[in-house]
């Protein structure tokens, strides 16, 4: 499935599934059934896929007393995906593995390899932070780093 929302778009088929959550039984002539899959874009941000009957938390209304089912994309936090996640995991580990749990949201406060990302910021900010990196004689990267450990030194993981 494919969306925009608040001019972002979200591919299932692009981004990166890291879990699944189907209640048993997952039966779909069963007007209740629905299945959700938690995603992560390439940029980082979390989405959540979820499609179900016409009596599930996805189904669309066609008119006076009449549904369908219906499928439906929602942008998630890194704590409503973290809190998704471990719904997930103690409803089954098979589809909502614990390694890949850790990977994603465990240990984030430890320094460990650097990753690869790019950012697009105004002229101002740029320079501001050419400015602050030549002053504490850092790179951009440790800069932009120590900003964001002290700035989620409050924010829980």
């Amino acid at each position: 499935m494919k969306k925009i929302i608040r001019g972002l778009y979200y591919d299932t088929d692009t981004a990166k599934k890291l879990a699944g959550y189907y209640p048993v039984p997952y039966d779909t002539t069963d007007f209740r059934h629905y299945s959700e899959e938690l995603y992560k874009k390439r940029t980082g941000e979390y989405f959540l896929y979820g499609e179900g009957g016409p009596m599930s938390p996805y189904a669309e209304y066609a008119g006076s007393n009449e549904a369908t089912g219906g499928e439906e994309i929602k942008p998630l936090t890194f704590d409503e995906a973290k809190e998704w996640y471990e719904k997930a995991m103690d409803d089954d580990t098979q589809y909502a593995p614990e390694e890949t749990y850790k990977k994603e949201f465990e240990n984030l406060t430890q320094a460990g390899p650097k990753a690869h990302m790019s950012i697009n910021l105004s002229k101002g900010a740029k320079k501001k932070l050419q400015i602050m990196a030549q002053q504490q004689h850092k790179s951009l990267s440790d800069v932009v780093e120590s900003l964001i450990m002290r700035g989620s030194k409050n924010t829980p993981l």
